[in-house]
């Protein structure tokens, strides 16, 4: 159990991580984003291409890079890549749409439509599982829990991320204006607030720390071409729990869902049925809406 717990706060922050960035893109944007997941793969991805090591093959389809770059150099461009990836979505798809006052359904599909559209893209430069050029490491303990070195600090550095995020929203400038964004797009013109400006900063920054999480996932387990669209379920459900907008509330949303996730896994009824996991955090999304749909740190509002 106690092996389980520790994994569980793996895929929690991994989970936390990316539901913050979704909550904070939905908080500003009001759109929900089934692209996510393809960010996140992004952010893996990229990593892997420009700091794969030479090969043989230099066409990019089995170990994709000859570039062989250092690996935290190639996930500092790869998170800054996501970003520039949102900006480019906010500013010649979403913007536009926007503009032309297209409605809440036909932009979730249009999301949808992108996510098809990546996945597939990626599909043709990474049909094979793989991993970041990284040593082994052998499991050591750290406050009761097995865990190689290169996982605790992914673990110590998704909590510094998000205790920074936490910080930037309530104590900077930015911060404070993405906020009254989320709460009146009309009041916050009338302050003299550029609401396009804030946007494209929540793509962009939404991105970045949507790319940051596939890295961790990548770090944790392996890069594959569809690894956002299956913790996708998993990141709504901690935007749900938490209270989707808020960040502070998808944070401790996505450390849950991870958790319970893993811990579920050495119930009885579960034996033998591992790969149904994820349905108890569905199960949890689903009473959660049904009893409190604001979610735990959610205000009540009507939500179409």
């Amino acid at each position: 159990m106690i092996e389980q717990l520790g994994n569980g706060l793996l895929l929690g922050i991994i989970i936390a991580v990316a539901s913050v960035a979704l909550s904070l893109l939905y908080g500003v944007t009001r759109i929900v984003n089934f692209a996510h997941g393809e960010i996140i793969a992004l952010g893996a991805i990229a990593t892997l291409f420009l700091s794969s090591p030479v090969d043989s093959r230099v066409i990019f389809l089995d170990r994709f890079s000859p570039l062989g770059n250092n690996f935290y150099i190639s996930v500092v461009i790869s998170v800054i890549l996501c970003g520039l990836l949102g900006g480019i979505l906010e500013f010649f798809l979403f913007r536009p749409l926007r503009k032309a006052e297209v409605g809440n359904i036909a932009v979730l599909v249009v999301t949808i439509g992108l996510s098809l559209f990546l996945r597939h893209i990626y599909l043709l430069f990474n049909a094979k599982p793989q991993n970041f050029p990284l040593e082994l490491q052998r499991r050591e303990t750290y406050l009761f829990f097995d865990m190689t070195p290169r996982n605790f600090r992914v673990l110590i550095l998704g909590i510094f991320v998000m205790v920074l995020i936490g910080l930037f929203l309530n104590y900077t400038r930015i911060g404070k204006a993405m906020r009254a964004v989320r709460d009146s797009n009309d009041l916050a013109s009338v302050s003299g607030i550029n609401s396009d400006n804030i946007i494209l900063f929540t793509w962009i920054s939404s991105s970045m720390l949507a790319g940051l999480a596939g890295v961790f996932q990548a770090t944790i387990n392996d890069v594959r071409y569809n690894m956002g669209f299956l913790i996708l379920l998993l990141i709504f459900a901690g935007t749900v729990l938490g209270g989707i907008g808020t960040s502070f509330g998808a944070m401790v949303g996505g450390f849950i869902i991870g958790i319970v996730v893993n811990v579920s896994v050495g119930l009885p009824f579960m034996e033998g049925h591992t790969e149904a996991k994820n349905a108890v955090a569905l199960a949890i999304m689903i009473l959660i809406l049904l009893f409190r749909p604001q979610g735990i740190f959610g205000e009540k509002e009507r939500v179409s």
